[in-house]
């Protein structure tokens, strides 16, 4: 889960610098300030090249793949310009990326047998819409502990909720792949 927990850290800080810079100042860290005023879905997919370029481990794929996903969801709703984003949409993608990242891990998990599951396809599917929806509730739970403030969250507590929430999803899916 590093470099999810790596991705979530610069999705803070880019929230973290557009709250109190602009947009411009916030993807300068990732030479992308020229995106400003660009719609919200280029430049997010410019950031998941700089964040997670192609062709990396399979940890560096589940954190693209939870961005990119995150991604198709806000250009479905109709997302505007990078600049006119609020920092209620910055979290929303932040806490999309984060939960998918999770979900990405837990299934690659399954997919190597470390997790055990019915091979009946609507258990399976039961099975992952359970795990989207705790992950994603986790996520936002914990989130709000936080004070809702993307901005205001730290790395350490970033990295540490990741990791907790990967291992109480983890148990999760062992519990109910034995029960199926």
């Amino acid at each position: 889960m590093s470099n999810s927990r790596a991705t979530a850290g610069g999705l803070a800080g880019l929230a973290r610098t557009f709250a109190t810079q602009g947009p411009a100042e916030a993807l300068r860290p990732f030479n992308l300030d020229g995106l400003a005023g660009a719609p919200a879905v280029d430049v997010f997919v410019a950031l998941t090249d700089a964040l997670c370029p192609p062709g990396g481990t399979i940890d560096e794929a589940i954190a693209r793949d939870a961005m990119l996903e995150t991604i198709a969801t806000m250009a479905a709703e109709g997302v505007g310009n990078f600049d006119d984003m609020t920092p209620a949409d910055l979290q929303e993608f932040f806490i999309g990326v984060v939960s998918r990242s999770i979900e990405g891990k837990i299934l690659n998990e399954v997919g190597t047998n470390s997790i055990r599951v019915s091979p009946d396809l609507t258990s399976v599917e039961r099975v992952q819409r359970m795990l989207h929806e705790f992950v994603e509730g986790c996520v936002r739970d914990r989130f709000s502990s936080f004070g809702s403030n993307l901005a205001d969250v730290t790395g350490q507590q970033i990295d540490d909720f990741v990791f907790d929430l990967y291992e109480a999803a983890f148990n999760l899916m062992q519990a109910m792949g034995d029960a199926l």
